[in-house]
């Protein structure tokens, strides 16, 4: 269990609840599933994962999945349940079937109260155009993910968008290692910056995910969730 100690909260009633949300308790939330999975839900309960794979709690079903490129640690869409009228947006050819919404660099698409660029992603190990990174918008939120990628210079001109939260990979082996992702983390100006991505064969590597600067670095293991906040 990582050694992560759980409080026993109070049963609050559905009034409770109400009255916690109505005084603005309930918040965005991101959870990291482990390797590059997301999942976040929105104040309004819009659910989106982005590059499900890793085990975790896929239960609440999605409204938006994004899948960043076809490599089979990235897109095992049929681990997550999608609610009517759901959406998947992917690289080109990264999740087989019907229905799914290509993308291009620099195309850009609204679902429910969720807007989502694709940016550029490439290293070695993943041919450019075949791999995206995203920036979702959302609740006055901006959250950069930037998929399995090395630095690209384009990273330069990412600040314009107001990050505040960046998800960047830290491996050292299919992808960029700390010290480059830190000067990613510099290049995009980032509020709070979140490795990802971080161990060559397993879900999590807390070395590398530490050795990661920014102004803030938000350091979550697998099953762990965060508030954000614009």
């Amino acid at each position: 269990m990582n050694g992560t100690k759980f409080l026993a909260l109070p049963f609050l009633s559905v009034g409770c609840l109400a009255a916690a949300a109505a005084q603005g308790a309930v918040q965005t939330e991101l959870t990291y599933f482990g390797r590059a999975t997301v999942k976040i839900r929105t104040v309004s309960g819009f659910v989106l994962y982005i590059d499900p794979y890793a085990p975790g709690d896929y239960s609440e079903p999605a409204d938006l999945v994004l899948v960043s490129h076809g490599h089979g640690d990235h897109n095992r869409v049929d681990l997550v349940k999608l609610k009517p009228g759901a959406a998947i947006a992917s690289a080109p050819g990264a999740v087989p079937g019907k229905g799914v919404r290509f993308l291009a660099e620099g195309d850009s698409f609204q679902a429910g109260p969720v807007t989502v660029r694709a940016l550029p992603a490439s290293n070695k190990n993943h041919r450019r155009g075949e791999t995206l990174g995203f920036l979702v918008s959302f609740d006055g939120i901006v959250v950069y993910h930037a998929s399995d990628t090395n630095w690209l210079s384009e990273m330069e001109g990412f600040a314009k968008y107001g990050i505040g939260y960046a998800l960047l990979p830290c491996d050292g082996f299919y992808n960029m290692g700390p010290e480059e992702a830190s000067r990613c983390a510099a290049a995009v100006k980032a509020r709070v910056v979140i490795p990802i991505h971080s161990s060559k064969s397993e879900l999590f590597d807390g070395k590398n995910a530490r050795a990661v600067r920014g102004p803030e670095v938000l350091v979550l293991e697998p099953g762990q969730s965060t508030a954000l906040k614009p």
